[in-house]
């Protein structure tokens, strides 16, 4: 009977190995940094130019992009000033331009760690459009 009992134990802790582990601490979770690419395209009177109501003031399309950060804001005219605002290297070769002008500024962003998590509006070529970007902190 005593031998029966050693072999049971004795299977009891083969079967039972070494026992749970203390679960690992866990790793910090992610700190992230988030952003706001701004593209507006608005038809206003050029610069300098009061309309009155009922007058034939002619409007020219005016576009402004911004880029805010928690420490900065940037606004440009164009995504050719805002992706040399931001130091994108220059295009090999010119295609449509405000097409190549903005994935200039995107694919900056891009390096410099950012990553789109939510996209609201047009294209960012007519009409508004809101990029929001996110980032790990250091």
């Amino acid at each position: 009977m005593r031998q029966l009992a050693n072999l049971s134990a004795l299977a009891l802790g083969l079967c039972a190995g070494a026992g749970p582990a203390a679960p690992a601490l866990a790793d910090k979770p992610p700190r992230w940094e988030y952003a706001e690419l701004k593209f507006s395209r608005v038809l206003a009177p050029p610069p300098g130019v009061v309309r009155q109501p009922g007058g034939g003031v002619p409007v020219a399309p005016q576009v402004v992009i911004r880029w805010s950060t928690a420490e900065e804001e940037v606004e440009e005219k164009g995504w050719e000033e805002l992706a040399d605002k931001l130091k994108a290297p220059a295009p090999k070769k010119e295609g449509s331009p405000a097409t190549v002008h903005k994935l200039r500024v995107l694919n900056r962003l891009g390096a410099d760690g950012w990553e789109v998590f939510e996209h609201t509006g047009t294209d960012g070529t007519t009409g508004t459009a809101t990029w929001l970007f996110k980032r790990r902190a250091p």
